[in-house]
């Protein structure tokens, strides 16, 4: 590093496998990484770790004292309950605001949810579509998102679809399984690969993209019926694909298509632009790992 480019520092509150990505993925030694989150172990090396408990404002005056040039938030709940997405989302994201006390970085991202939409019979949902606030879970995390955008002047709130990439995830071992959606009616899937969601913040960081909004879809180019989803997956491991009919009485179908306009328009390339591409790896991974370390053939 020229003896003249000042190193800037990130703070990655929540460190976890998208910090992680985010870390390898900005250039060493232009920057140096704190890795924050509740043990100060199991951290990548070149990674400074820090540990912190998102309960305690105090605890997070951390922030304040290692004056971030960046800041990255990643939060999750305890567990499913309203009261946990309260303590985990709105009163942890006023706890990292308070921990910063008077020093704001230059740029700051908070990774929330699309699930902040409200359902809608099929339309597309762009950042400005109605959202669900009655549903108490989505109220903490749109919460944090308040604290979180009232807070710093140049926060981005980057509004993630359903993520995956990290091991067969939850959705492929259900298919494996042969535990289908309904063939009736259409549920939507919103999905962004975990390398996009790390490169889009990366590209911002370093300068490779523009940000001119404060709200952001991270979703691929190609929304689908989780139908089709399942299908493609079935297809790919020799699986014949049977689903039930219809949907059990009373189920209500996911029906919002999200728009990545604003994620294009700010000059990203995605890695994974659809699910096509991005299982593809995820399955030749998967499918290696089971027939070398446990002699299964899903074919």
């Amino acid at each position: 590093m020229d003896k003249t480019t000042r190193q800037e520092t990130i703070a990655i509150v929540g460190f976890g496998d998208i910090g992680e990505r985010l870390s390898s993925l900005l250039p060493r030694p232009q920057w140096h990484c704190f890795g924050l989150r509740r043990s100060a172990n199991a951290v990548p090396q070149g990674v400074e770790s820090v540990a912190i408990d998102l309960r305690n404002a105090h605890s997070l005056s951390v922030l304040e004292k290692l004056r971030p040039d960046a800041l990255v938030i990643a939060l999750s709940p305890a567990d499913r309950s309203a009261e946990a997405y309260q303590a985990g989302f709105a009163e942890a994201m006023a706890n990292i605001i308070a921990g910063l006390g008077e020093h704001r970085p230059r740029a700051a991202f908070f990774v929330s949810s699309t699930r902040v939409y409200r359902e809608s019979s099929e339309a597309w949902i762009d950042e400005g579509s109605d959202t669900a606030d009655s549903d108490p879970h989505v109220a903490a995390i749109l919460a944090a998102e308040q604290i979180f955008l009232e807070g710093i002047d140049s926060a981005v709130v980057l509004r993630a679809g359903g993520l995956y990439g990290s091991g067969p995830g939850p959705l492929l071992k259900r298919v494996a399984a042969g535990k289908l959606t309904a063939k009736e009616p259409p549920r939507y899937a919103n999905r962004i690969h975990r390398d996009d969601v790390a490169g889009f913040m990366a590209a911002a960081l370093t300068g490779k993209i523009t940000l001119d909004q404060r709200i952001v879809n991270l979703v691929d180019d190609a929304p689908a019926p989780l139908q089709d989803l399942e299908s493609w997956l079935c297809t790919q491991l020799g699986l014949s694909y049977e689903p039930p009919h219809s949907a059990p009485s009373g189920e209500t179908p996911l029906h919002k298509r999200i728009s990545n306009e604003r994620l294009r328009s700010s000059g990203y390339t995605l890695q994974y632009p659809d699910y096509r591409k991005g299982y593809a790896e995820v399955l030749h991974r998967w499918m290696a790992h089971s027939e070398r370390e446990d002699g299964l053939d899903l074919h």
